[in-house]
């Protein structure tokens, strides 16, 4: 008797998502060949549940794998610089300021690119989110005790002490088309490199997360990946 495969989340999560985006082009040609049915008040409904249905998946599989690493050295000055430039454009359409200030002589690190981007472009994109036209976001980076210290703060609207405690928490969100993972995404990926996570918020004030890095992985961490 053969013992069945078992299926990682990301495969399945993979496999729900080809037919999917199969059905979003079905219905992105029914709107072009019957444009009367976009008239329909259900229609932007029916388009905004199915890309929420497609980001849900794409963020399950990027849960199911953020614990898996892949080292390799970081230039920590070019590696932030490129992420800070990548939101330029939304920075200077939505009138914020996203500023990045290096108070270390630190060259590199150690830890996985793609990981790591992943984590800083979710906490800069709720940033985002979080501020109105004219506020700020800061990103301060230090090295303390071995460690990197990245500091993201915004002066946007903040969080009260209810929404500190759960929003770690997979599937909480207070948003209304958030899935409730990115942040659950962030503090994995933290941990896997042996890290740690801490989060500071005031409402009216603003909201500062704190990344600590170690500089380079233990051996314990390295086995756990």
């Amino acid at each position: 008797m053969h013992e069945q495969p078992v299926l990682s989340l990301s495969t399945i999560s993979h496999e729900l998502k080809n037919p999917l985006t199969l059905i979003q082009s079905t219905l992105q040609l029914i709107g072009r060949h019957y444009p009367e049915v976009t008239n329909d008040p259900l229609w932007p409904q029916l388009l905004l549940d199915i890309n929420y249905m497609s980001q849900l998946l794409s963020e399950l599989s990027s849960l199911n794998s953020s614990q898996t690493l892949h080292y390799s050295q970081i230039n920590i000055r070019q590696f932030l610089t490129n992420i800070v430039s990548s939101f330029s454009s939304a920075t200077q359409i939505q009138n914020k300021e996203l500023t990045l200030n290096f108070e270390t002589e630190q060259k590199s690190f150690m830890g996985d690119t793609m990981k790591i981007r992943e984590a800083f472009v979710n906490l800069i994109k709720n940033a985002l989110e979080a501020t109105e036209s004219g506020d700020q976001i800061v990103i301060d980076v230090k090295s303390r005790w071995n460690r990197l210290v990245v500091t993201i703060s915004d002066s946007g609207s903040g969080m009260d002490a209810c929404r500190l405690d759960t929003i770690f928490e997979p599937f909480v969100t207070y948003k209304t088309d958030g899935t409730g993972l990115g942040l659950t995404i962030v503090k994995n990926i933290v941990t896997a490199h042996g890290g740690a996570v801490q989060v500071y918020s005031k409402p009216g004030i603003g909201t500062k997360f704190i990344l600590i890095f170690p500089l380079s992985p233990s051996e314990k961490t390295k086995e756990n990946t």
